[in-house]
């Protein structure tokens, strides 16, 4: 089971607790928790339900990748759906409910759906949902919009405030890790305006929780050494809790800062946006531990061994008791150490190479650790958490070799560099097939107005996965983009990191190597939408070879996470059932945001009064004096007319002619002769046109919008404008035309087709 640690936990303050709920269970956490990692200590392992299958989900990983883990904070008008536990900070006094369930979290109604799966392939809303053709509209639609959607929709008016705010600098960088800061450092040494954004509420990004060495000290001590320093400079403005939501043209980049989100009884804004134009662009926004596909990866407690990793130094919180560990790589290493150390069980760790050597092996085997090579899982047991783990030959077809009994699978299929920023502004890719990567191409960034580049990628975002490299390419990075801004001091010299050395990794996309259609059905890729491996290589054999194509056909990458855990494994998957090289498949279209902002922050200020600000014109107060009635152009008030002692009436409405006792305005009808029914309009009146009383010599006439656009007929004895819109419509649609003046004066009837019909109004006091 998941439980609090006590000897763990580097940004806990255990001497502020948090009260909280989940599904109105009372819960305690800490000062510095996360939702995600509070819940683990209370042991919830279960948080919500896939959105197709309705699966039981936990918590996967241990940041903005988070696909599963999705909740409702608070209610009325501070409610809030779709929030991930793992960004979301715990304050006293939270509330949380689980979504996309009924009638409760452990028992749902629409589970059905896992032992339906056979008969809801990829794709199969496109061939279900078209015959018979008259069920759509009784049947199928209203089907269909019930079961959209994760969270519930707001009902209440947003009680919060927000803000928009703009700024101008040279130099941006989006990311406060390690390589972050050195590039921030070297450029602000430099003298150029820096702005760091970091999304998270703490700097260093990994290096925390890996504690590489920088300059011959911990990487925590570098980290504050550099904070105390970039803090006094200036020219520098720091910035956390403030995700770069996207990169545009002409150096313009999008920042999503929450500002009081982690302690609601703040004063202020909720949420910022910020507006920024920066000369140039740094991207150090890190990379994300890939999954690995193998059946039941899905199943609550089965983790990137990353996130379990994180919330073992950081928070102090076991994701179980006994660990094992899946991976293709030697950074997973790093968590069956971290758990040995804090004193949980690591059976085993399962390594799909059948070669491996490192300092981090040896000292995994020095813990007592045992190590097995060349082997894989061949399905996960349990249902709503891990019990255990089947193991077989990563070769093979998924024989089961042994069990091992378990409450936690940490995997690590590699590292993906975070390259949506760089994309987003027409960026391009090359795959490094030594990493299983796409990486930045330096040789084709994105480009300003002036055709040269205005964005570099920096650290691991760059494919630099080790920290010598990557501190060094962060440093290198801000030191060029401040000397192309014009900024000429001192950079200093750059500084020096130090990690364990690392093996090559295996290129593993799914467990095992040849595992048939009854495992590869419950290999997961993308977690949200429930698509398989199987039906990947379902949309190739239907010739959907388009990646694009693929991915609308299948709905991967298509959640509220864009594919941040899937999208690589995706195309891997697809590549090899279409028999082509990775690179030949491609990628999909990375698009801005990076992670979902509320609508709230998108529209700021611009609510109540300040809905759609009003416009006025230096004469605009003479107008008013002079008694103008204004008219909308724009955000612009003009004077549509002036009125001299007038009054304004409501629209025109089709009733029976003659005036309203109640409030004196003139309804008109159009009826046959002498008839008394209801009116049939041959056309209806638009509210826009609104009628009006007119002054002409002292005699009130009715006038309307016609009477200016389509016809215009005038009293013989007062002048008066006589056209009703009505009268003037069956005029010109052939109908008998008669009305009369408020001097009761006749008025010749206009001859037209025998229609029967008679159209008139009538004049305060006429008969």
């Amino acid at each position: 089971m998941s439980t609090r640690l006590a000897n763990t936990g580097r940004l806990l303050n255990r001497g502020e607790p948090r009260r909280f709920t989940f599904n109105g269970r009372k819960l305690n956490g800490y000062a510095g928790d996360t939702l995600a990692s509070a819940l683990l200590a209370n042991d919830q392992m279960l948080m919500g339900r896939s959105f197709k299958y309705h699966r039981p989900r936990g918590v996967v990983a241990s940041g903005a990748e988070e696909p599963n883990a999705l909740v409702n904070l608070a209610w009325g008008e501070t409610f809030e759906p779709n929030a991930r536990v793992t960004t979301t900070e715990l304050f006293d006094g939270l509330q949380a409910t689980s979504q996309n369930h009924w009638p409760s979290l452990d028992y749902d109604v629409g589970a059905i759906n896992t032992h339906l799966s056979r008969f809801l392939p990829a794709g199969f809303y496109y061939k279900m949902f078209i015959h018979p053709r008259p069920l759509w509209k009784h049947v199928y639609e209203p089907f269909i919009r019930k079961s959209a959607g994760l969270g519930a929709a707001p009902k209440d008016r947003n009680a919060d405030s927000y803000e928009h705010f703009h700024a101008s600098v040279d130099v941006l960088v989006v990311g406060g890790g390690i390589a972050g800061l050195a590039a921030a450092l070297a450029a602000g040494r430099q003298g150029a305006r820096v702005l760091v954004w970091e999304q998270t509420a703490h700097w260093g990004g990994r290096a925390g929780v890996d504690q590489p060495t920088v300059d011959d000290m911990p990487a925590v001590d570098w980290i504050a050494r550099t904070i105390a320093e970039l803090e006094a400079l200036p020219n520098v403005t720091l910035r956390n809790r403030c995700m770069g939501a996207g990169l545009y043209d002409h150096g313009y980049a999008l920042g999503f800062e929450r500002l009081t989100d982690h302690d609601p009884k703040k004063a202020g804004p909720k949420q910022r946006l910020w507006r920024v134009r920066a000369r140039r662009i740094i991207t150090a926004t890190g990379a994300i531990e890939r999954p690995l596909s193998f059946a039941g990866n899905d199943i609550p407690g089965v983790m990137l061994a990353s996130a379990v990793r994180d919330y073992v130094i950081d928070y102090g919180v076991s994701s179980g008791d006994r660990t094992v560990v899946v991976t293709t790589n030697d950074d997973a290493y790093r968590t069956a150490i971290a758990l040995k150390e804090a004193g949980l069980d690591v059976p085993c760790i399962l390594d799909a190479r059948t070669k491996v050597s490192g300092e981090l092996i040896d000292k995994a085997r020095n813990l007592g650790i045992r190590i097995e090579t060349g082997k894989a899982v061949a399905k996960v047991k349990g249902g709503k958490r891990v019990t255990g783990v089947a193991v077989c030959d990563q070769a093979g077809e998924g024989a089961v070799l042994e069990e091992i009994a378990c409450d936690c699978i940490a995997m690590s299929g590699g590292w993906s560099p975070v390259v949506h920023l760089w994309s987003h502004c027409g960026g391009k890719l090359n795959w490094d097939d030594a990493q299983a990567m796409f990486r930045p191409d330096p040789s084709r960034p994105p480009l300003g107005a002036d055709g040269q580049g205005f964005v570099h990628a920096a650290g691991t975002a760059n494919g630099h996965l080790h920290t010598a490299e990557a501190i060094a390419d962060g440093f290198a990075a801000g030191r060029d983009a401040a000397k192309a801004t014009g900024a000429t001091d001192d950079a200093g010299t750059p500084p020096l990191g130090t990690d364990a050395g690392e093996g090559a990794l295996a290129q593993v996309w799914m467990m095992p190597q040849g595992a048939g259609y009854a495992l590869r059905s419950k290999a997961w890729l993308d977690y949200q939408n429930d698509v398989k491996v199987s039906d990947v290589q379902l949309a190739a054999q239907e010739g959907y070879e388009s990646v694009e194509h693929a991915k609308r056909y299948t709905t991967l990458g298509m959640a509220t996470d864009q594919g941040k855990l899937s999208n690589i494994n995706g195309l891997a998957t697809l590549s090899h059932a279409l028999s082509a090289p990775i690179p030949s498949v491609g990628t999909t279209t990375f698009r801005p945001p990076y992670t979902p902002i509320s609508l709230a922050a998108i529209a700021g200020p611009a609510q109540f009064d300040l809905f759609q600000p009003v416009r006025k014109t230096p004469i605009s107060a003479w107008h008013e004096a002079n008694g103008a009635h204004f008219e909308p152009v724009g955000q612009w008030r003009r004077p549509y007319t002036f009125l001299r002692w007038t009054r304004i009436h409501g629209c025109v409405t089709p009733r029976r002619a003659g005036p309203s006792a109640s409030t004196g305005t003139w309804k008109s009808g159009c009826r046959p002769n002498g008839g008394t029914g209801r009116s049939t309009w041959p056309m209806s009146p638009n509210s826009s046109h609104r009628s009006r009383w007119s002054v002409r010599k002292r005699v009130m006439c009715w006038t309307s919008w016609a009477a200016w656009t389509c016809h215009q007929r005038r009293c013989p004895s007062c002048n008066g404008l006589m056209a009703h819109w009505a009268a003037l419509t069956c005029a010109s649609s052939g109908f008998p035309f008669r009305a009369s003046c408020p001097l009761k004066l006749p008025f010749p009837p206009v001859k037209a087709a025998p229609f029967g019909m008679r159209c008139w109004r009538r004049a305060p006091g006429s008969a």
